[in-house]
């Protein structure tokens, strides 16, 4: 476990939001709901106390009402202390512009913090991937290779979806010897996974810097350029992974969890913490039948689900048929419907004998609050 107090944790909630606008339109990338009961950040966030850093900030750009209501005083990650614990700074971005956009930009907004944090590295994380990254053993082959910056990576194809969004490393050995932005290959690449480990006196140095040379993009403004000039290394993370890179990658990612082995390899490392809504258990009627569906507290079952995600409270009536969906918390399918292959987003209500279909290739989304 890494020594509490050395290492500063620091989370972007906003990056990849362009990605899935139909779900980032009200919150952040980091607070779009996931598995069932779960946020994107919950995975960084229990990351990080797993290795013992309870030292976070969580930096914003915009739309991030419902990530302070889900993180609150951070109780359920044990992280409500008076020292430390994690605290959501406002948005950033200079008085009279709109917020800014790179993590260059978020991180001057809070460099003051940085310069006072009691710890000799920063781990930064972006929120679009569901895994299980053990931080306590990237920080400790960061130490052991005298790196500057550490990136985590992992070995596979890009999603043609994320070509104006993925990051590619060259190696010589584990040394980074060249970063590559928005290279798509169809081949099997190491990419980026948006993590570092770097060096906090390196850190301020390059806030710095960038500021005095209006800098504001980490990825090719710092590393790109620093290649030749800093010792950094690589770290492949060979975990469970879900990449977040359109609707169709959330759908695929919540309905490859259905499959056999798959929770137990991502939820394996260590717990996943969220928080806690007191519900009663799932309950199913006489005649209701539930097959291959994950289920958050709440349901109540009256008709037939079959491979489909159900976040907390969703209520299925007498006679609907439910195949392949995404059901977010307090959504309502009334009796008689017909769905398959939809993403339901928060209190969605779906009207008495109607039917939507989407394809998994093209899934129906359906927005927050909506009554079909």
């Amino acid at each position: 476990m890494a020594p509490t107090g050395k290492v500063l944790g620091i989370i972007f909630p906003n990056m990849h939001d362009e990605a899935i606008p139909e779900l980032t339109r009200i919150r952040t990338m980091a607070s779009v709901p996931f598995g069932g009961r779960y946020r994107m950040i919950d995975f960084i966030l229990s990351g990080f106390v797993a290795a013992g850093i309870d030292n976070i900030c969580v930096v914003p750009r915009t739309s991030y009402v419902s990530l302070m209501d889900h993180i609150g005083s951070g109780k359920e990650w044990d992280l409500a202390r008076k020292r430390g614990g994690v605290k959501i700074f406002p948005p950033y971005g200079e008085a009279g512009t709109k917020t800014g956009k790179g993590k260059i930009g978020a991180l001057e907004s809070i460099v003051g913090y940085i310069e006072s944090a009691q710890c000799d590295y920063v781990v930064l994380s972006d929120c679009d991937i569901a895994c299980a990254i053990d931080f306590d053993d990237v920080i400790k082959y960061h130490t052991e290779n005298d790196a500057d910056i550490t990136i985590v990576y992992r070995r596979e194809k890009h999603d043609p979806a994320a070509k104006s969004d993925n990051m590619t490393l060259e190696l010589d050995g584990t040394r980074v010897s060249e970063v590559l932005i928005n290279d798509i290959s169809d081949k099997e690449v190491n990419s980026g996974m948006w993590t570092y480990v770097i060096n906090k006196s390196l850190l301020v140095k390059t806030i710095h810097s960038c500021k005095s040379r209006g800098l504001k993009a980490f990825e090719q403004d710092v590393l790109q350029s620093s290649t030749d000039i800093l010792n950094i290394q690589a770290y492949e993370y060979k975990g469970y992974a879900s990449r977040i890179t359109s609707l169709k990658s959330y759908f695929d990612a919540n309905m490859n969890l259905l499959k056999k082995g798959n929770i137990s390899s991502l939820f394996r490392q260590y717990p996943i913490y969220t928080k806690i809504r007191d519900d009663a258990p799932v309950r199913y009627t006489i005649g209701s039948t539930a097959k291959n569906v994950i289920e958050g507290d709440g349901c109540f079952i009256e008709g037939d689900v079959c491979s489909s995600v159900l976040f907390r409270g969703v209520k299925i009536g007498k006679d609907a048929v439910v195949r392949n969906c995404i059901l977010m918390q307090d959504t309502v399918i009334e009796d008689g419907v017909w769905i398959e292959n939809v993403i339901c987003d928060k209190a969605v209500e779906i009207s008495k004998g109607e039917k939507v279909i989407g394809s998994s290739s093209h899934p129906v989304y359906i927005g927050k609050k909506t009554r079909v």
